[in-house]
């Protein structure tokens, strides 16, 4: 804030002619005024405030075992402070130069035997405090509440005293600290050391403190930073320029870079494990949430140079020249070190230590210092957001080096069964998100490929690169009419349910109820993109509520006319079981199901019949639930079908994140006909003439080059697999990767789509749609014993 003052001198100069007439003793005034000029001059007076100290005594004290001890030392503060509006003092912990720490160091014991802030004076646990006092005056300072008496040192920047005017320079406005501790009796013996920090701002209602990357030292000082810190931190730093800090559980230093994404990331790969540790590792260093539990510095440094893959054990291996492919342990490219490589269990800080075929779970610890973590993966992850930039969107751009304007990724190789491989041909980097059972999301590097969204064994040893967290803001949920369900990054929060989250693009999900479709989002903070689409990318920049409504929908699909499809999406209702669904007439000139049917994700009460679905016999309700399972066998004469959830879908969502459709349910042909074509290998050959579509509505023809999916795809609206995945909104086709299952539980959600046709292949295959992340083919065939998707097209 800056004041100034301005100081006026006015010159008035001029000539003045008198004459006058007396006529019969009248006055007539004939003066007459020159031109005036003022001459003015601006001093500006800058609004600046400082802090001083002097110590009165040395804040140095002797204390017995089980002994309370107050006024430990005295220190007194000076404001001088020009600014009409005040000055405010705020104080934080920072022993060892570590922002945020409140803790008294000890010099030679390990850090677990540290003591923490607290106000306690008797008791079996050791703690100090710090206590101010106003010194009279002109200007005498208001304490803030609490701080008058002993106080816990705070974590983060906090108001501690203010003065509400400006004072003169030479008085100012003073005030005293001192400190208190209580030492229990098990306190061992050392010599232990804390530090506040105290910083003064104006105006006296000012924001707290700024912080810059230079007043940064510690990787960890990240932990405490308030948002508006985090979000100076990012301010401060420039593109292409390298920054250091340092890992306080090793003191190795690291660099840092902002990156065009807007985050701050690690420039080089973790090395924890290359030196053993002597401090444990605790959520005060470590990136472990309130749940994880504390690991012993013994117990980590026991996973270094484990050179078997294993899902239950945490292992890791610093590389060295000696297994290092081209004799080097760094990358000649990147020109960074290759670091250390980690399995899951390790780089997830022993919370996901799972086999095969469990553990669900995305992780929320890993081994990044306190203050980063693993970048997300996937689809919508901050790997995938990295690469689709054009800074960064070839091999050869991640690998290049930050001043030349790249990421600096190395190609770091892995472990598997034996010592470490590939080191200077490929690189791999866990990230957070889940893919499937056995494997997480990672990152894969060539020398001229880069696969940013790729599943991987979570059993291998891959290299570890840590990402800043961001500002964290609070988002509540508010379910509208008509909506039963809704998910942020995949997990379900409650209707009023407040949660707290990172600033980035989040996707939402909302259910409507059954009858109900989708109309609106609203928001009390921040835009919303498509609103109108129940699946939303929304970018969380502040404290905000969201909302969601639906609206019942009356007109039934079984009774839609070819003329009302139109080229714009809309809502029809299976009068089945009051599923909505979108429909749209797509560039083919077909009336076309939007979304993958669902029929079987709820038990029917109602038969299935011409009148209702695409047959001639009648299903019986009793009949059609006993296909519905949760795994499914390889058969071909009974149906089968499985209602996909987040329990087995490889992203923990039941919504493909790229069509933004629903997976729906998967089918065998016996089901997926109506229990019309449910014969052995190497017979019953037809093509099918009736199915669980409904009336009016039937499954798409298939063929060689020919049928209702190669038609889609010739087009030039849908010639490509991004064309075909393409959510309505971008004009796609919509088609999801609902994935499969054979002789077991559904496999292959988020990754690929198998979609069935009417069309006969041969005695014991049918044509159908089949696509995967790299690979899409209209005229397929598989087996009728296997579980696909079925989308259905107007009989038009």
């Amino acid at each position: 804030m800056r004041k100034q003052s301005k100081i006026k001198t006015e010159i008035i100069a001029g000539v003045g002619i008198f004459s006058a007439l007396i006529v019969s003793l009248l006055y007539v005034n004939t003066a007459t005024f020159a031109t005036g000029v003022t001459d003015e001059i601006n001093v500006t007076i800058p609004a600046s405030c400082s802090l001083t100290s002097v110590v009165g005594s040395a804040h140095t004290s002797t204390i017995e075992n089980s002994t309370y001890v107050d006024d430990i030392g005295e220190t007194t503060f000076k404001v001088f402070c020009n600014d009409f509006e005040g000055f405010a003092v705020y104080a934080v912990g920072y022993t060892n130069d570590s922002f945020g720490n409140n803790t008294l160091k000890p010099a030679n014991l390990a850090s677990s035997y540290a003591i923490a802030t607290g106000t306690a004076t008797s008791g079996g646990t050791s703690n100090w405090a710090m206590k101010l006092t106003a010194v009279s005056g002109d200007y005498t300072p208001t304490l803030e509440t609490g701080f008058n008496d002993y106080h816990v040192i705070p974590d983060t920047y906090t108001k501690v005293a203010s003065f509400a005017s400006n004072t003169d320079a030479s008085t100012g406005s003073s005030f005293k600290s001192t400190y208190g501790a209580f030492i229990s009796q098990t306190q061992p013996a050392d010599s232990y050391t804390g530090k506040v920090k105290y910083t003064v701002v104006h105006p006296a209602n000012g924001d707290a403190p700024m912080s810059t990357i230079g007043s940064l030292t510690y990787m960890q000082d990240f932990k405490n930073l308030t948002n508006a810190q985090k979000n100076s931190v990012l301010n401060s730093m420039s593109y292409g320029t390298i920054y250091n800090l340092i890992d306080n559980r090793d003191n190795k230093t690291y660099q840092i870079a902002r990156l065009k994404d807007d985050n701050i990331w690690m420039a080089e790969n973790l090395d924890l494990g290359r030196t053993a540790l002597t401090q444990d590792l605790t959520n005060a260093n470590t990136n472990l949430d309130a749940n994880a539990t504390a690991i012993t510095a013994s117990t980590f440094n026991s996973w270094i140079n484990a050179s078997t893959n294993s899902y239950t054990a945490a292992k890791l291996i610093p590389l060295t020249t000696s297994n290092t492919s081209n004799s080097l342990d760094t990358d000649p490219t990147s020109t960074t070190p290759y670091g250390t490589l980690y399995n899951y269990c390790a780089a997830s800080a022993k919370t996901i230590c799972s086999a095969s075929n469990s553990n669900n779970n995305d992780a929320t610890s890993d081994l990044c210092p306190a203050g980063w973590r693993l970048p997300t993966g996937g689809d919508f992850g901050e790997f995938q957001a990295l690469y689709n930039l054009t800074d960064y969107n070839t091999a050869t751009k991640m690998r290049t080096p930050i001043v030349g304007g790249g990421a600096a990724f190395a190609l770091a190789g892995y472990f598997g069964s034996s010592a470490p491989a590939s080191q200077g041909t490929s690189g791999y980097y866990w990230s957070s998100t889940r893919f499937d059972n056995p494997q997480t999301y990672v990152l894969t590097l060539g020398a001229s490929s880069v696969r940013p969204a790729y599943g991987s064994y979570r059993s291998s040893g891959y290299a570890v690169r840590c990402i800043a967290k961001r500002p964290v803001y609070s988002i509540t949920v508010s379910y509208g009419t008509g909506i039963s369900d809704i998910r942020i990054d995949g997990k379900t929060v409650q209707d009023g349910e407040t949660i707290a989250l990172e600033k980035y693009t989040h996707q939402i999900i909302a259910t409507p109820s059954p009858g109900y479709g989708f109309s609106s989002w609203s928001t009390t903070a921040g835009q919303i993109d498509n609103a109108n689409t129940r699946v939303i990318d929304y970018a969380l920049s502040e404290n905000t509520t969201i909302s969601a409504t639906a609206s019942y929908v009356s007109t039934e699909i079984q009774n839609i006319a070819s003329s009302s499809c139109t080229t714009t999406a809309s809502y029809a209702r299976d009068n089945r079981d009051d599923h909505v669904y979108t429909i749209q007439r797509l560039a083919d000139g077909k009336c076309w199901m939007m979304e993958n049917l669902d029929l079987g994700r709820t038990e029917l009460t109602t038969n299935l019949t011409s009148s209702n679905t695409h047959l001639t016999n009648t299903v019986t309700a009793a009949t059609f639930n006993s296909w519905i399972k949760t795994s499914g066998t390889r058969t071909y004469t009974y149906a089968e079908l499985i209602p996909l959830t987040t329990s087995n879908t490889r992203n923990s969502l039941d919504t493909d994140p790229t069509s933004r459709t629903p997976y729906g349910t998967l089918y065998n042909y016996c089901a997926a006909s109506a229990g019309t074509i449910c014969a052995a290998e190497g017979s019953n050959s037809k093509n099918a003439t009736s199915d669980l579509c409904p009336a009016g509505w039937r499954l798409p023809t298939g063929g060689y080059n020919t049928g209702d999916f190669q038609s889609l795809y010739s087009l030039s609206n849908y010639n490509t697999l991004a064309k075909m995945r393409a959510s309505i909104a971008d004009g796609g086709a919509a088609f999801a990767f609902a994935g499969n299952f054979d002789s077991s539980t559904p496999d292959g959600q988020g990754s690929r789509g198998y979609y069935w046709s009417s069309t006969r292949y041969d005695g014991t295959y049918m044509y159908y749609l089949n696509f995967d992340t790299s690979y899409i083919s209209p005229s397929s065939s598989n087996s009728r014993y296997n579980g696909n998707a079925v989308r259905c097209v107007a009989n038009t």
